[in-house]
């Protein structure tokens, strides 16, 4: 008799452990972000934010919040990217945002160039994107560049415009001392050639031909911006000139010249940002 009602016991506690689960999941799935099936196909391109290394949401939000206050700008997902490269997705994208803005956040602290595939992928397919563009601060310029010069599926869209700004490309003193003293050359190709700039100059062949560049860097008067060599930043150019719609430079020289103040309400940047996004150029 006993062994009966422990029997029923393990039972019930299944069917409710079970039902509270699909519960659970059923409520997860009405949350996630869906697109509505008329609109599919509708929406306007968005501009997808990558923070830099030990960064998180706090590093994206001054850009974010800063463009939001021009008419059609507003942010509208919100990609959450774990430790083992699950993706959580938040927020609302209504098609008739002109202008939409997509955190990307990496829990770890550490931007990753794969992980932003999935994310693509998902956008394309949900929402029917045919093209992106992308921001990136620090580490989150080299996880873009990382991207774009790796062989692409149709699943992805194209990329449309890149922003990068303060990318150690070529390296940076205390990870790599040459960084700092390399050179670059009239072909823009720099005198030193780092570690983890040699797999951007292998597979430069395959930076999307649909994107236009625009490379942003401090200068606080010696060559850096306290941690990014200037000639680190603007390696870049060697791996999408020749690929790349175009290519720009613009150096910030003013108060808040140094690396992390770059993303913070930093009003120069902004205004390329803004500029760069709804021109695809800058004054």
């Amino acid at each position: 008799m006993k062994n009966k009602k422990w029997l029923w016991f393990i039972l019930v506690a299944v069917v409710l452990i079970g039902g509270g689960g699909l519960f659970f999941w059923y409520q997860a799935q009405a949350a996630r972000p869906q697109a509505t099936p008329a609109d599919v196909g509708h929406y306007h391109t968005p501009t997808l934010f990558v923070h830099g290394f030990g960064g998180g949401y706090g590093s994206e939000k001054d850009m974010i919040d800063d463009l939001s206050q021009h008419p059609g700008f507003q942010q509208v997902l919100r990609f959450d990217v774990d430790a083992s490269g699950h993706v959580r997705t938040s927020g609302h994208w209504s098609v008739g945002v002109k202008y939409p803005l997509i955190a990307v956040v990496f829990a770890t602290g550490r931007p990753d160039a794969q992980a932003l595939v999935p994310i693509l992928t998902q956008l394309k397919k949900t929402y029917g994107i045919k093209a992106f563009n992308a921001v990136g601060h620090s580490a989150g310029s080299v996880a873009w560049a990382t991207w774009a010069v790796t062989d692409r599926t149709a699943a992805q869209p194209d990329l449309h415009r890149l922003i990068t700004i303060a990318g150690p490309f070529n390296g940076f003193p205390g990870i790599d001392q040459q960084a700092a003293t390399a050179t670059i050359g009239k072909d823009g190709k720099p005198s030193y050639i780092s570690p983890r700039y040699a797999p951007l100059v292998a597979n430069r062949q395959h930076f999307p031909t649909t994107a236009a560049v625009l490379n942003l860097y401090g200068d606080l008067g010696h060559g850096t911006d306290s941690r990014v060599p200037v000639v680190s930043a603007r390696a870049l150019g060697y791996i999408v000139r020749g690929r790349a719609v175009s290519y720009t430079e613009r150096v910030i020289k003013n108060s808040k010249a140094q690396h992390s103040q770059l993303h913070e309400h930093n009003p120069l940047v902004n205004r390329y940002l803004y500029e760069f996004l709804t021109t695809g150029k800058v004054k």
